[in-house]
């Protein structure tokens, strides 16, 4: 490669150093601070009396300053957080609901077999009230037999 060819970009770097230097040189004394400091002073009164200029003028027309505007939106941020979460809870109720539901469901439904089974027992008890004792005093007696054999 040509030793005269240089990478573009060590030009512009080159160029850079010397604008950076040229602005320090400007820049780096007690005489620019104080500057701009005067400047940046007149311009933060400026902003200040622009500020209760308008302010005074958005009151005597009955319109919301910077100020409310900006608490309206943080509490829209809150409510909108607030709903969200009740959302979510409202949710979750409703599926624990829905679950609740169900097990009650299989609750009833077990109920209702076991008081159909118990009712039929009982009605097949008052029916054959004595046919079941001799049934039974009979089985009693069969085992009493085995045993004794």
């Amino acid at each position: 490669m040509n030793s005269k060819q240089q990478d573009p970009s060590q030009h512009y770097k080159q160029i850079e150093a010397e604008i950076n230097k040229r602005i320090h040189a400007s820049t780096n004394s007690r005489a620019f601070t104080v500057a701009v400091g005067k400047a940046l002073d007149s311009h933060l009164r400026e902003l200040r009396i622009y500020k209760r200029i308008i302010t005074r003028w958005l009151n005597r027309m009955d319109l919301a300053t910077k100020d409310e505007l900006a608490a309206l939106s943080n509490r829209k941020i809150d409510v909108v957080g607030e709903i969200d979460t009740l959302d979510e809870s409202i949710y979750e109720i409703l599926n624990l609901q829905k679950t609740n539901n169900q097990n009650l469901k299989m609750v009833r439904e077990s109920l209702e077999e076991w008081s159909s089974f118990l009712n039929s027992e009982v009605s097949d008890k008052r029916s054959h009230p004595i046919k079941t004792l001799e049934n039974e005093l009979q089985e009693l007696k069969k085992l009493f037999e085995m045993d004794n054999h």
